[in-house]
């Protein structure tokens, strides 16, 4: 008797409201036989222009993967802001802004995002020359500076960093006496250190640690600074309408991390620099 009780209760658990509607980005997808991403067009290694076989890009590879999962097509659209991502999706031109989005209350209110499938921190780039010598005759066994709150006892550092980014807001918050100049691209934030106006550069973790695939001779006189200050959840961002095209997402998402494939994919372009071309 209870096992009829609980097969009836699971029946109408189903099929109420929430658990029977239909997705209309997803009818458009499979009707069409077609999904529309767009991606972030400055933003190596999660999109590449003109990039080697096998190596389109972190996000190009996760949209690839979704497309393949929903078995059709993918169209890609490189972008450059925020708003464009938006803009984008409220039109119906893309189904997923999927270009390395770190969500937040702001910009919740122009998208919806999915659940993270990367958690990445505010990180940095620091002039070895503007930090204190280690001690002389001593063998240094724990590094003295892990993540940027460190540097709060390091007087007289400046930072560059992209203009109106969660990693500015970061440092305004975190250091608000400090010397905070922001740029309107990541390359001109960085700039400013190669040309020392600066003392360090900050970027989410996953810049750095692209930057420095890029280019290792970074290391020599910059210290990577990556440990976690804070949760940044870098998110697939979609149109405010379809609340079960999200679900759908979510649940792809989840499978995509729980099978390591997640994993894979980051140390391919993090972990590895086969992906950057040589000059």
């Amino acid at each position: 008797m209870s096992g009829i009780i609980i097969w009836l209760s699971l029946i109408l658990f189903f099929s109420c409201p929430v658990f029977s509607q239909t997705s209309p980005t997803l009818d458009k997808i499979k009707k069409t036989k077609l999904l529309t991403i767009s991606v972030n067009e400055f933003y190596d290694p999660f999109y590449i222009e003109n990039p080697l076989p096998d190596y389109p890009g972190l996000d190009v590879e996760l949209g690839q993967e979704y497309a393949k999962f929903l078995d059709v097509d993918l169209r890609i659209i490189p972008l450059r802001t925020f708003d464009q991502h938006a803009r984008n999706l409220e039109k119906g031109d893309t189904q997923i802004a999927l270009a390395g989005l770190s969500s937040s209350i702001a910009r919740f209110k122009d998208v919806y995002f999915t659940e993270p499938y990367l958690v990445s921190t505010p990180a940095g780039l620091v002039s070895r020359s503007s930090l204190p010598p280690e001690p002389a005759g001593q063998i240094v066994t724990v590094q003295l500076f892990r993540n940027l709150g460190d540097l709060q006892n390091v007087a007289g550092i400046s930072y560059s960093v992209l203009s109106n980014s969660s990693n500015h807001h970061y440092l305004k918050e975190t250091f608000p006496k400090a010397q905070v100049y922001s740029y309107f691209t990541s390359e001109a934030a960085l700039n400013e250190l190669k040309k020392n106006n600066v003392n360090c550069f900050v970027a989410d973790s996953f810049y750095i640690q692209a930057l420095l695939q890029k280019d290792s001779s970074l290391r020599a006189s910059y210290l990577p600074i990556l440990g976690v200050v804070q949760e940044d959840h870098i998110s697939m961002a979609v149109a405010k309408k379809d609340l079960e095209f999200i679900y759908h997402l979510n649940f792809f998402i989840k499978e995509y991390k729980r099978t390591g494939k997640m994993q894979k994919l980051v140390s391919k372009y993090f972990k590895s620099n086969q992906w950057v071309k040589k000059e």
